[in-house]
């Protein structure tokens, strides 16, 4: 099947369930996908040889756009039929990149922050790595919207890496659209999503794990630990959750260095509440294919939740708005637990299936008026999705168009 000149891309973001901090020295960490918080990102087919991107949700009052002119074809070693293995990061195109990203700016009136600049950074990046020259997209407009948090510790920049590594690699003829008929065809394609997802990973974050743009990618749950290949976890039942944004500002790298200095300080006692964080990780995993009812499973679950919390908070990670929500949740009998490095970020709370929406909607209005926003979705869901639209989508339209809506669109196709 050819492909269309205008198709959607959707990519969820990713929660950390169990194992925060205890990962950082070896230990197991679980992390699901939000199937409810997605980024989408629509692809326009433009013959005049000029790469767009626009991205509202994050600041960006005009379009960047570039000429393909501008950019560095020839940093490229790969021909087109090698591109597929090539995963070496390039960091001389990474610095030749740098100050044609700012020629894109069309507004004469503000410079582009640190986001902005990253994220226009790795769409250049693949654009000019995965580029086929045999393929008649001569260049495209991206349109971005998204209901993740930027810089939450969701995994806003992974969901937008998948986007970007799925996109153009269908456009420029690497993949095809998932095919029911060919599993196998459709897996390998989800894997060289993932590959070329780590590496804008790389190019916004500088240093990461890999498993946001995996989780993005694959969806459901996987284990990992530091060092390791991550594991999807197989059958992984999806839950609903509500993710709570405390919006007090997230430094991961001070929560990190507090647990490091406490580490040194109390070395028997610090390993040992670390060991206990993995332990829980590993009983989830357990917990998982243990084929216990839903409901004891139910059970079980809050019980981990709450000791992960009680564990994680003795490290001195937690803070007075993420006790806060534990404690409006807990008086609906909701278990709830910082997720990422703490210090602010979010929390996660566990909601019972068979909870009516009127005292959801009780607790979510509790919660706002404290000041926190509240996202309600399923842990555990699809990864990337596509969909090829029958009728032209209108970019205003698109970028205009409500989240749920975009989400529940039936045409969607899974490469997992």
């Amino acid at each position: 099947m050819s492909l269309p000149n205008q198709y959607l891309i959707s990519a969820p973001g990713k929660v950390i369930l169990f194992g925060e901090h205890a990962v950082v020295y070896g230990k197991t960490a679980i992390a699901g996908s939000l199937d409810g918080l997605r980024t989408y990102a629509l692809f326009e087919k433009r013959l005049d040889g000029y790469f767009e991107l626009n991205f509202p949700d994050l600041g960006l009052r005009r379009a960047l756009s570039w000429p393909k002119t501008n950019l560095p074809y020839h940093l490229i070693k790969h021909t087109d039929s090698e591109q597929q293995k090539d995963f070496m990061f390039n960091e001389n195109l990474l610095q030749a990149l740098k100050p044609i990203v700012n020629e894109g700016n069309m507004d004469d009136e503000n410079q582009l922050d640190k986001f902005q600049q990253a994220a226009a950074l790795a769409f250049l990046y693949l654009v000019t790595n995965i580029k086929n020259k045999q393929i008649s997209w001569d260049g495209m407009t991206i349109q971005i919207s998204s209901s993740l948090p930027i810089g939450a510790g969701l995994g806003s920049s992974a969901s937008y890496s998948v986007c970007l590594a799925t996109g153009l690699l269908l456009a420029f003829g690497h993949i095809s659209l998932p095919d029911e008929s060919n599993q196998l065809s459709t897996l390998n394609s989800a894997e060289l999503i993932n590959q070329w997802a780590f590496q804008a990973e790389k190019v916004i974050q500088g240093n990461p794990s890999g498993i946001d743009n995996a989780v993005a990618t694959f969806g459901g749950a996987v284990s990992y630990k530091k060092g390791s290949r991550h594991t999807n976890l197989k059958g992984f039942h999806s839950f609903r959750f509500l993710i709570i944004n405390t919006k007090e500002p997230r430094d991961a790298k001070t929560q990190i260095e507090k647990v490091r200095v406490k580490r040194e300080k109390y070395p028997q006692i610090i390993n040992h509440i670390l060991d206990a964080i993995d332990r829980i990780s590993l009983s989830f995993i357990e917990l998982q294919s243990s084929g216990v009812s839903q409901e004891e499973m139910f059970k079980k679950l809050e019980e981990l939740i709450d000791l992960n919390h009680y564990l994680v908070n003795s490290l001195g990670v937690s803070h007075p708005s993420l006790e806060k929500i534990r404690e409006i949740t807990s008086e609906h009998n909701l278990h709830s637990k910082l997720t990422g490095a703490g210090g602010g970020g979010c929390a996660l709370t566990l909601v019972p299936d068979d909870m009516p929406p009127e005292d959801v909607q009780l607790v979510k209005e509790k919660l706002e008026r404290n000041e926190f926003e509240c996202y309600e979705t399923p842990v555990g869901g699809h990864g990337i999705a596509t969909m090829y639209a029958t009728t032209v989508i209108n970019s205003l339209e698109f970028l205009d168009m409500n989240k749920n809506k975009l989400r529940e669109i039936a045409e969607w196709k899974y490469f997992v």
